[in-house]
């Protein structure tokens, strides 16, 4: 189970603290312990320093006790004399030591030793027990260590709280993107967010943009859709009625026309409403297609409907061109487009079916020679359920719609215009070509 960002912050917060407080308690127990040692050195030499040569003992002026004792400091302040005093000196101390800082071992015990020399014969010994000095600088040094090893959980503390104040905005989204109505979803806020966030929340926003363009889409093509099929199935129910009061075979002969003709208008429209729901939920892997192939077979499927209005119906073909697709949808592309050209054609008109390559790109137009589409109407065409107005023909308004989903699909684009030589439209699809497998 991945761990929370919050919790990785917080340990990986805490465990740095806890290694730079020990690090940092370290280094500064250590300094002050060494600082101590100076210290204690510096007043071995002040006090040596402060005694006056004419009160050092000599064997002319004998003292009964040493000169100076310091039972809590334990500092013993003595004469070194290669003369025999006549008093019995507190620390054995090598007569042969000469000035400055030495470490002696007397009778088994280290002594700090500072020796101050003023003339040949004649110097003086200031010595300390090296226990006590250590004891005094590690006490030293553990107060100073304190404060920190203290300060170390209110460190922690305060990064965990600074943790949660910093991830308050995330938890903030996340109530907001709980609170949303999933039919109508809204941008998130992006205010008091932190700068690092910003990029994936404005992503996220712009996320849900497209699934409220896609929602409010597929709301009006239900409402579009349901109202497409009560027409056809009212006009179905009443020419029933009507079959029903026919008095004679006749009669009933001739009422049943209408009603076949509008079951395949509905057909078909259902037909056109499968297909563009195939198309939208197709996952299919894509593999090299021949266009002029796939020319071929709609062609063939079609031409009965040519024949049945007289269309001069024609493919003419440079030779394999190979895209990217699966033969279901280009299929369905090339059926809808050649579909709308047959269907809009006049009676012994035209319509030409033109498969060639330019450059690194197939092209795909679909030439008839039907009344065309306005300029102001060359983009509502491809809008789900829109027929132009005053068209006689009984379309479901779902074929371009279709073709330019799989476009889309594909990679390819669709343009619609008018012919130069005469009345009708060009329908173009170019899709990049691909080496034939």
């Amino acid at each position: 189970m991945t761990r929370s960002l919050q919790g990785r912050l917080s340990v990986g917060l805490s465990m740095a603290i806890v290694c730079m407080g020990l690090l940092a308690g370290l280094a500064s127990f250590w300094l002050a312990f060494d600082e101590a040692q100076e210290y204690q050195d510096a007043s071995l030499r002040q006090i040596a320093v402060l005694i006056p040569p004419e009160h050092w003992p000599t064997v002319e002026k004998p003292v009964a006790t040493p000169l100076d004792v310091d039972p809590d400091a334990r500092i013993v302040v003595q004469a070194l004399t290669t003369s025999q005093p006549l008093t019995a000196p507190l620390l054995k101390l090598p007569i042969h030591l000469s000035g400055g800082f030495h470490t002696v071992d007397v009778a088994g015990q280290n002594w700090r030793v500072f020796v101050r020399r003023v003339a040949p014969g004649k110097k003086l010994a200031v010595a300390q027990s090296t226990d006590v000095r250590s004891d005094a600088a590690f006490d030293s040094a553990l107060r100073t260590l304190m404060p920190l090893l203290l300060l170390v959980p209110l460190l922690i503390v305060f990064a965990r709280y600074l943790v949660l104040r910093s991830l308050a905005p995330v938890h903030a989204l996340a109530q907001a993107a709980d609170a949303q109505n999933a039919g109508y979803p809204e941008p998130l806020p992006a205010s008091e967010v932190p700068e690092e966030i910003a990029p994936f929340l404005r992503a996220i926003n712009r996320l849900l943009e497209r699934v409220k363009l896609l929602m409010t889409q597929q709301r009006r093509f239900v409402a579009d859709a349901a109202h497409e099929l009560r027409t056809p199935l009212t006009a179905l129910s009443l020419q029933a009625q009507n079959l029903e009061r026919a008095e004679s075979l006749a009669e009933c002969k001739q009422r049943l026309l209408p009603l076949k003709s509008g079951l395949e208008r509905s057909r078909h429209l259902l037909d056109q409403l499968l297909s563009l729901a195939r198309q939208q939920a197709a996952e299919a892997a894509h593999q090299p297609m021949d266009l002029a192939a796939i020319a071929r077979l709609v062609v063939e499927d079609l031409h009965p409907l040519a024949e049945q209005k007289n269309l001069d119906f024609g493919l003419e073909l440079q030779g394999a061109l190979w895209v990217e697709g699966t033969e279901a949808a280009l299929r369905s592309l090339l059926r809808n487009a050649v579909d709308n050209a047959l269907r809009y054609s006049p009676e012994n008109g035209e319509v030409t079916i033109r498969i060639h390559s330019d450059g690194e790109e197939g092209i795909v137009e679909v030439i008839d020679s039907g009344p065309g589409i306005p300029p102001e109407e060359s983009h509502r065409v491809f809008d789900a359920f829109y027929r132009l107005p005053d068209s006689a023909e009984g379309g479901s308004g779902l074929g371009l719609t279709i073709a330019r989903h799989i476009a889309d699909q594909l990679g390819g684009l669709i343009t619609l215009s008018s012919r130069s030589d005469r009345q009708g439209l060009v329908f173009m699809y170019r899709q990049r070509l691909v080496t034939s497998p």
